[in-house]
């Protein structure tokens, strides 16, 4: 039965194999928790060979399950070069390009740069996803996206990486909170204060995690959301304070203050990544060239 594994079999299947866990695997796909286990059973049964164990109230993947990640990774990119170098030989920039970027990019930066390109190529279409940055890279490696811009830089061979501009990480606080008084702030003046993250995984929970760090306290997170957006209105509600982007200043909250954050290193590089099979379509070398020029503005 091995010869009907399809290729969604295996997206599903390393969906898995990155989380070793059914229920972030299903939101990362996003499908149920029943949906990803019933395919990772069922692909064990077309193989005849055991992809994974449980461990107490764990499932782990077993040395078959690491192996077959590696081979269905390399299959899928293969499949996704097969595409690329089509559309690369035939010139055309009609197609639809496919972008992955971060909430608080939406905000202004892609934007602009899909208005610079199609200034020069006013047929392309696109195509945008919206998330974390870790969920975009996600989507560029399992070729789904053609480009991702974000504060995540893939570390795989066949991916190009470009850093693009560095921002300075803000304090969001609460209208009326006295720090709002202050031009800048030492972020150990809210160690004391109950923090507002986004969940564990995002780049922006690291961002905030280590700012802290390095100002030498653990914040004390009490409040996660899924976006910025909600992040910084639970802010507003007076649920906590926040490390957020310096481009969700782009965004205007009526009950929200962001301050600049003294500390060094509190910033943020914003990179585009792309196969390196994909520099050889025109769509993707337009988009390059225009969000590097804006990139430097």
């Amino acid at each position: 039965m091995s010869d009907e594994v399809s290729f969604r079999d295996f997206e599903v299947f390393l969906a898995f194999a990155r989380n070793e866990h059914f229920v972030r695997a299903a939101e990362e796909l996003g499908v149920n928790a029943t949906t990803v286990q019933r395919s990772v059973r069922a692909l064990e049964r077309k193989l005849g060979v055991d992809l994974v164990e449980q461990h107490g109230r764990r499932v782990r993947l077993r040395e078959a399950g690491r192996v077959l990640a590696r081979e269905a990774s390399s299959v899928l990119r293969t499949r996704a070069d097969a595409i690329v170098t089509t559309r690369a030989a035939s010139g055309d920039l009609r197609q639809v390009l496919r972008i992955a970027h971060t909430f608080s990019l939406g905000l202004g930066f892609v934007p602009e740069v899909l208005a610079g390109l199609l200034e020069r190529h006013p047929d392309l279409r696109f195509r945008c996803h919206q998330s974390s940055a870790t969920d975009a890279v996600t989507h560029l490696l399992r070729g789904d996206a053609d480009v991702v811009l974000g504060s995540a830089a893939p570390a795989d061979p066949d991916v190009v990486v470009l850093p693009l501009f560095t921002e300075p990480l803000l304090l969001a606080v609460p209208i009326g909170d006295p720090l709002t008084r202050r031009d800048v702030v030492h972020l150990r003046e809210a160690k004391d204060r109950s923090f507002v993250a986004m969940a564990p995984g995002a780049s922006s929970r690291a961002h905030l995690t280590g700012a802290c760090a390095r100002a030498g306290f653990v914040p004390r997170v009490t409040v996660e959301g899924s976006d910025p957006f909600v992040v910084e209105s639970m802010v507003g509600a007076g649920l906590g304070v926040s490390v957020v982007p310096g481009r969700m200043a782009d965004h205007h909250h009526p009950r929200v203050v962001r301050i600049p954050i003294a500390d060094e290193g509190c910033h943020r590089t914003i990179f585009l990544s792309h196969r390196k099979k994909s520099a050889a379509t025109p769509m993707v070398r337009a988009l390059t060239s225009v969000a590097v020029a804006r990139g430097g503005d």
